[in-house]
This record gives C-alpha cells, sequence and structure tokens, in this order.
C-alpha cells in the first residue's frame, strides 16, 4: 500500500496507509516534530470526547490509525469517516494552494453533550536540523497566544534561521476555539509513558498555558457542543515561510477566510481507499506492579541513601552503589530515568567501543553503535521522552490474556555501572530483563527471566538502520534462522559505508523454547506483506528464558560471542571504574550522609565522564559522536590529571594538536576523532584558541614531561577537510597557536578579541560588530592563566621562550586593568566604542542591562589576577548578586527577550524556552565557582557548593529542588517558569528560593570530569606535581578527622587530615618527613613534600602508603 501524498503549491502532506500523517513538508520546512509510521501512527490528532458525564469523560479518536473508520480521496483532500457509539462523524482534510489547510469535521447524534480537541507537534525546522535534536529544535520555537471572535489562535514562530528565514506556523479554528495548550507535557501527561493515553483527554479541558518547553505541540479545544442536530467543527493552519519580526497579530485573516469559501463552494468527489488496520491482538501497555515491602526487601535487603516521595520509598542506591528506581519517581519525572552502557575497559579513544542506551519505561536498548556515535548507529534512538513512538529502539511485548502487550514502566528499574535492569512484578511472576555490557570484547547482551519458570511468548521488535537515522537507504540484513544469527550492514549508500565499508553487527539469540522472524502483516488485520514496516521482529514461543546478545565489528572481524557471564562482566566493570578513580573512598569519625553521598557520586561521575570522553552523547542530546575543543581539555583532561594518568593525557594532547587547522593555527569549535574527521565545525568562538595551550602547560607543570613538545603531529585543513601529509611538532603548533592569540588582539590592546564568542554558546554575538570591536573579560583571565602556566612549564627547557611569554602575559594583565578593571568592578565584556571602551555587562550598562556576569570574577581569582582585595570585592558581588539556593547564576538577569528577533545576542535572545544556559545556572560554572573558592581558602562554602549540584537526595539540599535522576549529571538547574517573560517578571523568586528548579540535560558534559577535579584536587587536596605530592584539603574542619583512600602515582595512598593540632606536620609511614608550602596570593598553602622525597619512601613501601596530615587551622 502507498502512502498518500496529497501537494498543492509549495506544500505536501505525506499520509500513511494507516490514514496517520507521516510527514507536513513546505519548501524545505518539516512543519511536524516527528514523522509518523504505520505501527506508532503519528502525534497529530483529532479526537471525538463524549461529555455526558465529567467524571468519566470518553475520547476516541477521528483519524489515523486508531481510528476505526473509512477513508476516501478527493482532489488535495483525504476524508475519514465513522461512527463511535451513535455519533456519525465525517473528517475532510482540504489543502490549499497557498499554504493553508482545513480540518472540517462533521458530527450527527441524539443528544450528546460533546467537544473536539485538535493537537499538532510542531517541528517548523529542516527535517536535518530536527533529526539532530527535536528538543532543541522546540526550545525555539515562540508560541503566542492571540484571539479574535472565533476565539483563541495559537502562532508559532521558529526563532532559529533555517534556510535563511523564520518560519511562521499559525493555527485556528474558524469555528471558535475555546482553549489551548503549547507542548506536549501538558497534553500527553508524564503519566503517557505508563498509559499510552493522553492525559488531557480525561480533563474538563486544556490548560490555556503557554508552556514554552522541550516538546512543541500545539493543541486546540473547542466549547462543549449539544448534539441536537448536525454540527461543523473546524480547524485550519497556515504557514509563512518568513516571519522575521515577533508574532504580534493574526496573519492573513482575510486570505484565510477566502480560501476555506473556495473548498466549500468546490464540491469534490472522494473515492474510497483501503486503509490498514493495525492488529488488535497487539495492544496495551504492561506496567509492573507496585512491589510490597517484602517483595523490595527480598530484591534489595541492603539500600542507602533512601529517596521518598509522599512518605514511599522512589529511589535508593546497594551498598555496591547501584542506584534504583521506583515507578511512582518515574512518574513524576519530566526526564525519565535512562542509562548509558559501553563495552570493554579501555580509556583509549580510538579503540572501539560499544554503547547503547536505555530508558526506564521500557526502551531496553537503543543508539547501539559501535564507534562513531552518531553515524554508525545499529539501532535507532528514542525521538520523544514520553514514549509517543515505541518502535524506536529495541522493545519487548508479552503475550498476556490474548493480546502482545508492551512492556512499560517496571517495579524498579536497577542501574549498574554495566548493565540495567528492570523488574516487571506481574500478578503471580516477576519478569525480569537485563542489558548488560561486556568487558571483554564489543558486546552487548539481553536476557529475559521469568522467576516462576513460566512459559510466555516474547515478542522482541528492534528498528535495525546502520545509519544516522531511519532513510530509504535501508541495512543489508540476512538471516540465518539455522544458526539463530541476524548479520547486519550499512547500505552502500551511506556515509557510514563509505568510511567503515565492513562495520558490521551481528545478533544471535537463545531460549528454552522457540524463535522466529514475523512478517510484516502480522502487525495488521488485513494481509499486507507490502506495508513498510518500520521494525525488525523475532518471536520467541514458549519460553521462561531467552538471550540476545549484540556483536559490534569496525572491521568485520566478529569472533565467536564471549561467554563473559553478567557477574564476571560486572565485577570487572566495578574494578575498571575502582582503578579510574584510583579507589578512592572518604571516611569520618561519625557517619555522615553527605559523605555518602559524595563517595558514590564519584562513582557515578567516573562513569558520566567516561561517556563524555570515549562514546559522546547524552540522554537528551543523543547527537554527538564529537568532542567539544573545550569540552575535552577540560572533562576528560582533568579527570585524568586528577587522577595521575598521565599517559591518557598525553595521549588526549596529541589528538587535539591534530585537529589545529593548518591554515591559521585556530581549531573547530568541535570535532569528529575517528575516520568522519571532516565532520567539523567550521568556526570557534574566542576562547578556544587558548584552551590546547593551558593543558599543555597544565600538563608540563605536572610532569616535567617536555617530550611531548617533539612529538610530531599532522594538522586539520579547514579547506580540504582532512589531516595534512606532512607533520610537526607540537612545540611549532604551539608557536602557530600564539601567533594566531597575538594577531587577534583588538587592535592596540592585549585583550583578545571575542570573535564567534566565548564559553557561554548563548552569547555568541548577532551583531557582527561585537566580533571586531569587543573583548570578553573572562577569555582574556584565562588567555593570562594559559601564556603564564604554559611559559613556566617550558622554563627550564627554552628559558627564552619562557621569558617571551611571561612578559605577553604581563602585557595582557596591564590591559585587563587598564580596561576591564577600571572602576573596580569586573565587566562582562569591553566594547570600543571610538577612541574609548564601553562596559557590557556591568552595572554601567545602559544597553543590555545586565549588571553583573559570573565567569569574570572566578576566572580572575583562579589565575590569580585580583589582588586579595579585589577578590574579597568581586566575591562579595557574587554572594551578593549571583548566589542562590540552586547553584551560582551566570548573569544577575537574564538576557531580555523580544519574541526571538535578536539585538545583541543569538542564543540568549532567540531561545524561547528558560532552560540549559539561557536559564544561567549552568553546572559547569557552578563547579568553577567551586574552584575558586579553593582558591581563596573558603573550604566550607566550598565543601557546600559541591553538595549543592550531587543529585543525589537533592531535595534534601537544595530546598526548591524538583526530583531528577539521582546517578546522573545534569547540566543545568533550571527555573520552572512556563516563558520567557515569566522569567523576567519572577527571576529574583529563584534568589529567594521561592522557585522551583528542575534538572537540565544529563550526561553529555564536560562537567563530571571537571567536578572529580575539584573534588580531589582542591577538596580532597590530592594532586602531584613533578613526582611531589601536595596535600591541601579544603575540607570542613567540622568534621573532624578523615580519612582519604586515593593514590600515589600507581600506589595505594591513605591520607588522614587532623585539625586543631599543637603544629603542622606530615607524617609518613611513621615517619615526620619535611614540607613545603605551596604559593597561592589569597591564602596559606598547602603541604609540599618533594618528588625526590616521595621516590624513597616509594622504594621502602610495600603496601600503601600511610600519611598523616596535623593542622593548627586551615
Amino acid at each position: 500500500m502507498e502512502n498518500r501524498v496529497l501537494k498543492n503549491g509549495k506544500t505536501t502532506f505525506n499520509f500513511l496507509p494507516t490514514g496517520d500523517l507521516y510527514q507536513v513538508k513546505h519548501q524545505g520546512i518539516q512543519l511536524n516534530q516527528v514523522k509518523g509510521n504505520v505501527i506508532d501512527g503519528s502525534m497529530n490528532g483529532i479526537y471525538l470526547r463524549i461529555l455526558d458525564d465529567l467524571t468519566a469523560i470518553q475520547a476516541f479518536p477521528l483519524i489515523g490509525g486508531a481510528a476505526k473508520g473509512h477513508m476516501s480521496v478527493g482532489e488535495n483532500q483525504l476524508k475519514w469517516q465513522g461512527t463511535i457509539l451513535d455519533i456519525a462523524y465525517e473528517v475532510v482534510f482540504s489543502l490549499t494552494d497557498a499554504g493553508i489547510w482545513f480540518w472540517d469535521i462533521l458530527l450527527s447524534g441524539s443528544g450528546h453533550v460533546v467537544d473536539v480537541v485538535y493537537g499538532q507537534d510542531i517541528g517548523l525546522a529542516t527535517p536535518d536540523s530536527l533529526l539532530a535534536n527535536e528538543a532543541y529544535v522546540s526550545q525555539y520555537v515562540d508560541h503566542r497566544v492571540l484571539s479574535d471572535d472565533l476565539g483563541v489562535v495559537v502562532a508559532s514562530r521558529q526563532n532559529q534561521v533555517q534556510n535563511g528565514q523564520n518560519p511562521y506556523l499559525q493555527q485556528g479554528s474558524l469555528t471558535g476555539a475555546a482553549h489551548f495548550s503549547t507542548d506536549g507535557f501538558q497534553f500527553f501527561g508524564k503519566s503517557y509513558k505508563g498509559t499510552n493515553v493522553p492525559a488531557i483527554l480525561a480533563k474538563e479541558q486544556l490548560e490555556d498555558r503557554v508552556y514554552q518547553y522541550e516538546f512543541a505541540y500545539v493543541a486546540l479545544q473547542t466549547n462543549p457542543i449539544v448534539l441536537l442536530q448536525q454540527q461543523k467543527v473546524n480547524f485550519y493552519g497556515m504557514i509563512l515561510e518568513d516571519h522575521p519580526l515577533k508574532i504580534e497579530t493574526i496573519e492573513n485573516k482575510a486570505l484565510i477566510l477566502e480560501k476555506y469559501q473556495e473548498i466549500q463552494q468546490t464540491k469534490g468527489s472522494f473515492v474510497p481507499i483501503e486503509k490498514a488496520t493495525k492488529n488488535s491482538q497487539i495492544s496495551g501497555i504492561l506496567n509492573g506492579k507496585e512491589l510490597s515491602n517484602g517483595q523490595l526487601d527480598q530484591l534489595f535487603p541492603a539500600r542507602k541513601l533512601e529517596e521518598f516521595l509522599a512518605g514511599q520509598i522512589s529511589s535508593f542506591f546497594t551498598e555496591s552503589n547501584e542506584h534504583v528506581v521506583l515507578a511512582n519517581k518515574e512518574l513524576e519525572m519530566e526526564r525519565p530515568n535512562g542509562h548509558i552502557l559501553m563495552s570493554g575497559k579501555s580509556v583509549d579513544a580510538k579503540e572501539e567501543t560499544l554503547t547503547t542506551t536505555s530508558y526506564m519505561y521500557g526502551v531496553f536498548q537503543s543508539q547501539i553503535v559501535a564507534g562513531n556515535t552518531f553515524m554508525n548507529r545499529f539501532i535507532s534512538n528514542t525521538r520523544n521522552p514520553l514514549n509517543t513512538f515505541k518502535t524506536s529502539g529495541q522493545r519487548i511485548y508479552l503475550l498476556v490474556d490474548g493480546c502482545y502487550q508492551l512492556l512499560a514502566i517496571p517495579s524498579a528499574y536497577e542501574m549498574g555501572f554495566n548493565y540495567a535492569r528492570w523488574h516487571y512484578q506481574l500478578v503471580d511472576d516477576l519478569i525480569t530483563i537485563t542489558v548488560y555490557t561486556k568487558t571483554t570484547q564489543s558486546e552487548v547482551a539481553l536476557t529475559v527471566h521469568s522467576k516462576q519458570g513460566k512459559k510466555y511468548q516474547v515478542l522482541v521488535t528492534q528498528e535495525i538502520i546502520v545509519n544516522d537515522t531511519a532513510t530509504d537507504n535501508a541495512p543489508d540484513i540476512k538471516v540465518n534462522a539455522t544458526e539463530n544469527q541476524l548479520i547486519a550492514k550499512p547500505n552502500q549508500a551511506t556515509l557510514a559505508y563509505q568510511k567503515y565499508p565492513n562495520l558490521t553487527y551481528r545478533m544471535e539469540w537463545e531460549s528454552d523454547g522457540t524463535a522466529k522472524w514475523i512478517a510484516s502483516d502480522f502487525w495488521f488485520e488485513e494481509e499486507l506483506a507490502e506495508v513498510q514496516i518500520p521494525v525488525t521482529s523475532l518471536l520467541f514461543e514458549q519460553v521462561s528464558e531467552l538471550s540476545i546478545t549484540i556483536s559490534a565489528s569496525l572491521e568485520g572481524e566478529l569472533t565467536a560471542v564471549s561467554p563473559e557471564s553478567f557477574n564476571e562482566a560486572t565485577e570487572a566493570y566495578r574494578l575498571y571504574l575502582a582503578d579510574l578513580h584510583r579507589h578512592f573512598n572518604l571516611t569520618s569519625e561519625t557517619p555522615n550522609t553527605e559523605i555518602e553521598r559524595y563517595n558514590t557520586i564519584v562513582w557515578w561521575y567516573t562513569h558520566n565522564m567516561l561517556i563524555h570522553y570515549l562514546v559522546p552523547h547524552g540522554l537528551e542530546q543523543f547527537g554527538g559522536a564529537a568532542w567539544g575543543t573545550r569540552d575535552v581539555c577540560q572533562g576528560p583532561i582533568e579527570f585524568f590529571m586528577a587522577t595521575q594518568r598521565f599517559d591518557v593525557v598525553r595521549e588526549i594532547l596529541t589528538m587535539i594538536f591534530a585537529h589545529q587547522f593548518v591554515e591559521d593555527g585556530n581549531w573547530p569549535q568541535w570535532f569528529m576523532f575517528d575516520r568522519y574527521e571532516e565532520v567539523m565545525a567550521d568556526e570557534s568562538h574566542g576562547d578556544i584558541i587558548v584552551w590546547p595551550l593551558k593543558v599543555i602547560g597544565d600538563y608540563l607543570v605536572a610532569t616535567g614531561d617536555v617530550s611531548i613538545l617533539e612529538v610530531e603531529v599532522p594538522y586539520m585543513s579547514r579547506k580540504d577537510k582532512k589531516a595534512t601529509d606532512f607533520k610537526e611538532s607540537v612545540k611549532e603548533h604551539i608557536a602557530k597557536e600564539l601567533a594566531y592569540i597575538t594577531s587577534h588582539f583588538l587592535p592596540g590592546t592585549y585583550l583578545s578579541c571575542y570573535g564567534d564568542g566565548d564559553w557561554d554558546d548563548t552569547l555568541q554575538p548577532y551583531d557582527s560588530r561585537l566580533k571586531e570591536d569587543m573583548a570578553s573579560t573572562w577569555t582574556v583571565a584565562l588567555t593570562y592563566q594559559a601564556l603564564k602556566t604554559f611559559a613556566t612549564g617550558i622554563e627550564k627547557v627554552n628559558p627564552e621562550w619562557s621569558k617571551e611569554l611571561l612578559e605577553l602575559a604581563q602585557n595582557v594583565e596591564k590591559d585587563y586593568r587598564k580596561y576591564m578593571l577600571q572602576d573596580q568592578t569586573l565587566p562582562g565584556f569591553v566594547l570600543k566604542e571610538g577612541e574609548s571602551f564601553d562596559y557590557i555587562v556591568h552595572p554601567t550598562d545602559q544597553k543590555t542591562q545586565i549588571d553583573y556576569r559570573l565567569l569574570p570574577m572566578t576566572r580572575s581569582m583562579i589565575s590569580e589576577l585580583l589582588t586579595p582585595t579585589e577578590m574579597r570585592h568581586h566575591m562579595a558581588l557574587i554572594e551578593d548578586n549571583l548566589l542562590f539556593p540552586d547553584g551560582v547564576h551566570l548573569m544577575s538577569q537574564p538576557a531580555t527577550y523580544q519574541g526571538g528577533v535578536s539585538q545583541y545576542f543569538k542564543r540568549a535572545e532567540q531561545a524561547a524556552n528558560f532552560g540549559r544556559e539561557i536559564g544561567l545556572q549552568y553546572v559547569h560554572a557552578h563547579i568553577r565557582y567551586s574552584e575558586a573558592l579553593a582558591k581563596v581558602g573558603e573550604g566550607q562554602k566550598m565543601w557546600q557548593a559541591l553538595s549543592t549540584i550531587n543529585p543525589i537526595l537533592l531535595t534534601d539540599y537544595v530546598a526548591n529542588a524538583e526530583i531528577r535522576q539521582s546517578n546522573a549529571y545534569f547540566s543545568s538547574s533550571d527555573g520552572k517558569f512556563d516563558t520567557r517573560y515569566e522569567a523576567a517578571t519572577h527571576f529574583s523568586e529563584l534568589k529567594t528560593g521561592d522557585r522551583l528548579v528542575k534538572g537540565g540535560w544529563r550526561i553529555y558534559s564536560s562537567g563530571p570530569g571537571i567536578y572529580l577535579n575539584q573534588f580531589f584536587t582542591h577538596l580532597i587536596g590530592i594532586q602531584v606535581e613533578k613526582q611531589a605530592l601536595i596535600l591541601d584539603p579544603m575540607l570542613p574542619i567540622e568534621l573532624g578527622e578523615v580519612k582519604v583512600d586515593f593514590a600515589y602515582l600507581s600506589m595505594p595512598l591513605k591520607v588522614i587530615y587532623r585539625w586543631h593540632e599543637a603544629e603542622d606536620s606530615v607524617v609518613i609511614n611513621q615517619q615526620s618527613v619535611p614540607f613545603k608550602r605551596t604559593l597561592n596570593p589569597y591564602r596559606t598553602g598547602g603541604f609540599k613534600i618533594e618528588g625526590n622525597q616521595m621516590q624513597e619512601i616509594v622504594k621502602n613501601t610495600t603496601g600503601p602508603i600511610q600519611v598523616i596530615v596535623s593542622m593548627k587551622t586551615r
């Protein structure tokens, strides 16, 4: 059966054989957010609701595969008709040539009170933009509700330019719409994950509230209608290719009415068409039942860090730090609990790694991929957080009560470091599904187990793509039924095939029953073998146990399935993580929940750091596969520096320098680091050039390994998009980098020009003048620090170059003080206006009217540019203006939002959603604030700062925080505002704690690595510098005596910190040792035991190195 494609003028509506909407396009812009499919249908819908009893509203779909009626087609028209109870209905869709379309609904009944609800998911972007990330696109769709004599109209503008324009969609009703909503979370509700029924349909009316979130979905509702005679309801839509100004009025009303009259006057004929009807035996959702206390105790007898909702336990950790979430918490969360797993136990980013992503609500696997996490996907990723599309990823149906029911929310969801496990408590059985990765090779296994040994029919589906997304270039799939094996390779037309022609995935299965592949007609009532379905289906019959193992090889070199068991893989992976975080453990004299929180999050942030480093993607940001130049210079490098894995740092550094542009010495903002090397940004923000210099300086100071300067690596050609044939030494790369830095100072100064921005991606300049005439105070402070650190690192091997760079750093400092620190308070930026400079983001700033910016203040402390007096002034400014209960904020006020039309900055003024960096509490910046606190000696405040962003039991420590996933790094703390306008008006409520905050995007961030660096290096206070051991703790004295397990290079290290002692001393292995003090302009430095002393100690030590540090005061 073919799709029904209606095209008129520039607009195309494509309908599936089921009658569901597949795609709407207009001049290269996709209007709907996600393409429909024949199994799930579409998020677009029209519902008839019977309101005779408002306590038991009945809702029925009128269009699509879930509707029971018949279909017919006319010229640019499609009709659905049928009967619901005793109500006859007819829906006619009409497409005009003017980018306007209509939905006309005729209803006939016998006195029922009804209304009609219409819903449409909104994309308003290029298909590629939407496939990259629908949630991100939704953040930039501005919704404005207008009204006229026909009721409410919802207008939606795409604020980010698409193909040079800002598309606009207007939806309303010519018979009158009474109520509206603008986001899918309002319509479907969080409960949809476990019901498959839009929550709003059981409520009296839509919310009548503009909600700017991550699921753009416009719904309209009529007033109640009494069906005493035939009644007509209308909804319309209109697309404008470009709406450059903010939304203020209803557009083209006269044209809409004119086109509607044309349709009414043209009585077209309709021809009946066949409609594919989904198999009624495949229906229903199967959730796990709530566990009794006895059942919970049996599954998890030892629990810690328990979280409660309404007095009921909702999540906890096990003694070995696995995290378990119960259904009551999942149903309260906008962001579903999810988990990313990796195979192997490598720290080499070039080594092949298999990864898979799961979600609690029944996505057992998704985005299974070897190598490049964007291009090489074996199984597709999810496209929506509410489980609206069930074909994505790998799913399981169980035959219960005669129907194949989709497993959704379990009784308990268990997350281990290399596994995820779903426990479904049924009436008379416990079904356990486990997905675990292996450490011995690139494999992931899924097992299904019945505790009672009951036999089931189990249907396993997977959307196999072997590509970046599902396209017409179907993968090459071969099934060997006799060997219980499926082999999948990329289509020769794909980029995956061009880069990895031997990329191979293998799926093998075994069970205690039988298995067979299911043809597409299984999914329909009719025999419709020609209907293309998006999933490959494997039916296991009469099984109580089954396993499916997926193996991968970039080179097609698959070996036999690894015999590594779940227990063996889990134990090996725990040991792998423990080795990485150096078997860290912190204890105090008395039990302490906060210490337990820290000990536990060390495990999970080590895991999260590895995801960012080895398989770059996240739970919301499923794209990726690239390193941000700035990001890799922070998270992974800082983690491995803090844990003294300098060999890994050296390897990362050479990879970074190999991506330097040969043309000018700069770097791309981000780049892929495998065979997709041509996939990279062709520009970068003004600070990117500084980061490689900073981190190699840090490496040289920490290791003294100057041999890295002579290592030869290629460049990357921006023009040719490939590595150069020639190589030069890292030293020559650095010289080229420095030449770029010095040539991009503002004329007549030593201030780096702003270019395409700095750390805060939302502040990319919209006004092109800012690129050339503005400087970021933060970037200048970072440049000073990088120059000074690198100069120190090369002082002994190249004193002349070192001296030259120190002089350059002094000139930067001089102009920093001359232009940026004139009135004692640092501005966010300085803007050259003629012969003078204006302060931007400063109390005197009349342009943005924003008073303070965090980043220049904290970086100026970290880089030691401020005097002690200046430091105290700026720390007071932070505490008075930027420190809120959920952490420090990037600026004292948000950027002005005017309908998404930019004046100075791009994303800061274009995002309609008040989240992520737009919401101003970006956790990464808060971690840097904790680093500044360590620098200035504020230990108690640093402890509190890192506790504030630890997701474990967060609501106990941040009173206005909403619940969130406890084992995943959240990149921002977002004020719970519906719109940017509400946020601007009530922003002060964040500081008072009167406004709730919720967690942002998870895991794909340099944040976990930076957090652990601050924790190990500055809070715990252990670091190594040229084999010298530095002990400089910022732990609160109130903890009393504490004990730390960590490492000194490759040896176990046990440290005891004691305060209020008679004198400062360091005792190692029961021998008092001399020490020096580290230098710090703001406080007394830490204890430094020289490298030669430590080497002597190592020679004479067989077990752990035992250290006791006694301190009179901090």
